[in-house]
């Protein structure tokens, strides 16, 4: 079993949708695209050792290969955030930006076009700047959380550090880049870049004052343009089924993401409880876009 773990702390969250309930400081280790063909040596012998060691397993994102999955879970609990593997979508941009944007739905191509004239029209000046250098590190840092503070999203962004970008730039494996409108940071987004030239979205945000300008929209849709800037010639989005991914996304595949634990770790118990209040949040979505609140309830939740 390798030696070298990296062991991370992480904040186990008790959420009902968007409210968090409670958080859990934890330990864990993360299985993720990049490090899964290393625990896929791991004989059930060293997964039963590792898990000893830490809170459980988190697992992100990783391709879906049945017999890693079958042997990480048996016997154990599994907290997945659906009952089955999700989907990744993902931009491919291997025949260029004209081929991908004469491809997209005439009603998508339209109501993008259209965004971003309305946003560049709204403003004086409008920048966007990448960041890949450690220089520029503090600086991206700085106006990102500037922009997280003010989105739907703040309070999310307890596990990246400085020193986890450092790592990365160190390794010429990042991409941050923010769109500032009159000289202010109003949109992020930042990712790993590896040699496939796959750009893998980290995290993104935008200031939540300026939402009906579609800042997020109009920085990603820059980033698609410029993407030859970069050699990017794909952007996965990961899981989740935002109406942005459908929109941008050409592709997809099925991936696995997952917490794993022994079945009598107080954890087990705590995916349990996640699991029930998942179950009855579901009820509540259901209902409230059966009865045209689930916009309103959104936005309840957004400013709470």
């Amino acid at each position: 079993m390798n030696k070298n773990l990296s062991f991370q702390s992480h904040l186990f969250l008790l959420k009902l949708g968007l409210f968090k309930l409670a958080q859990i400081k934890s330990i864990c280790v993360a299985i993720n695209q990049s490090n899964i063909n290393v625990y896929k040596k791991y004989s059930q012998s060293d997964i039963d050792k590792l898990l000893a060691t830490v809170d459980y397993l988190k697992i992100d994102d990783i391709k879906v290969d049945l017999e890693f999955i079958q042997k990480i879970e048996v016997s154990r609990k599994a907290y997945k955030s659906n009952s089955s593997n999700q989907i990744n979508y993902f931009i491919n941009l291997d025949n260029g930006y004209e081929k991908y944007i004469e491809a997209m739905k005439s009603k998508y191509k339209k109501e993008l076009r259209r965004e971003v004239r309305r946003f560049y029209e709204a403003f004086e000046t409008v920048e966007l700047v990448y960041f890949n250098q450690q220089d520029e590190v503090s600086r991206f840092m700085t106006d990102m959380h500037i922009i997280h503070n003010k989105s739907w999203k703040n309070g999310t962004l307890n596990e990246l550090e400085t020193d986890t970008l450092n790592e990365l730039v160190d390794k010429r494996l990042w991409l941050g880049a923010i769109l500032y409108a009159n000289g202010e940071p109003i949109s992020y987004m930042h990712g790993t870049l590896n040699s496939d030239d796959e750009y893998l979205l980290i995290h993104n945000g935008y200031d939540d004052s300026s939402k009906h300008l579609k800042p997020g929209k109009v920085l990603i849709s820059k980033i698609i343009e410029n993407h030859m800037q970069f050699n990017i010639r794909s952007i996965d989005f990961g899981s989740g089924s935002s109406v942005y991914k459908k929109i941008f996304c050409n592709d997809a595949n099925d991936i696995y993401s997952a917490l794993i634990t022994p079945k009598r770790s107080k954890y087990s118990f705590l995916f349990q409880v996640q699991a029930w209040l998942d179950a009855f949040y579901l009820i509540v979505k259901r209902t409230s876009e059966r009865l045209n609140l689930d916009h309103k309830l959104r936005s309840i939740v957004r400013k709470s």
